[in-house]
């Protein structure tokens, strides 16, 4: 019975070491991490986030909600693309930001959709003075709403203004867009930490 437990031991510990040193190794590997960071259209977020000002792992963590990286994705409500923008929306900052953009099959296409959607997060997130659970909250359920919630919040934090928003759809997105945006955090920091050990 002793014999069997040392045994079903040094196998775990084999497996662990075999584990350790097969994700350090991966650890060098761009394969490994896109499948633990599966963002597509990569230079065009962190073109356009560095145009906008802004940070590009916000955008990402939008687009995985919004459309999975989908540029083809279409909501119920007529929202097109990666970022899911509603025509109108598109056609307001297209001229106000002087972007070229001519039609919502436009939207289709992923530099217009990125950076249409970028200028809109930037436009929001400056609305809401840099809060970035009223600008998901506009972003899902419209300015007059947000602007009804951001009007009772006190600067009470995270829990506070997510317990304003009464839309239990926009309250779930706006978790589900920041749990992303942790990850995506989370795994831009192991990468740059196990990829500077090995230099």
């Amino acid at each position: 019975m002793k014999k069997k437990a040392k045994n079903r031991k040094a196998v775990i510990i084999l497996t662990c070491i075999l584990v350790l040193l097969t994700l350090f190794f991966l650890a060098g590997s761009d394969r490994f991490w896109d499948a633990l960071n599966p963002v597509l259209y990569q230079d065009l977020i962190y073109g356009n986030a560095e145009r906008y000002k802004t940070d590009a792992l916000f955008v990402a963590a939008l687009i995985n909600c919004e459309s999975s990286f989908n540029r083809l994705a279409v909501s119920k409500a007529g929202a097109i693309g990666l970022m899911q923008l509603m025509p109108e929306t598109a056609a307001e900052l297209a001229l106000e930001k002087r972007i070229d953009y001519v039609n919502p099959e436009e939207l289709y296409k992923p530099e217009v959709n990125i950076e249409i959607g970028t200028c809109y997060i930037v436009k929001l997130l400056r609305r809401y003075n840099g809060n970035r659970i009223f600008t998901l909250a506009a972003y899902n359920a419209g300015l007059k709403n947000a602007d009804a919630w951001y009007a009772k919040y006190k600067g009470g934090g995270e829990e506070e203004a997510l317990r304003l928003i009464t839309f239990p759809e926009t309250r779930n997105f706006v978790n589900d867009v920041l749990t992303s945006y942790r990850w995506f955090g989370l795994i831009r920091k192991a990468k740059r930490i196990l990829q500077l050990k090995e230099q």
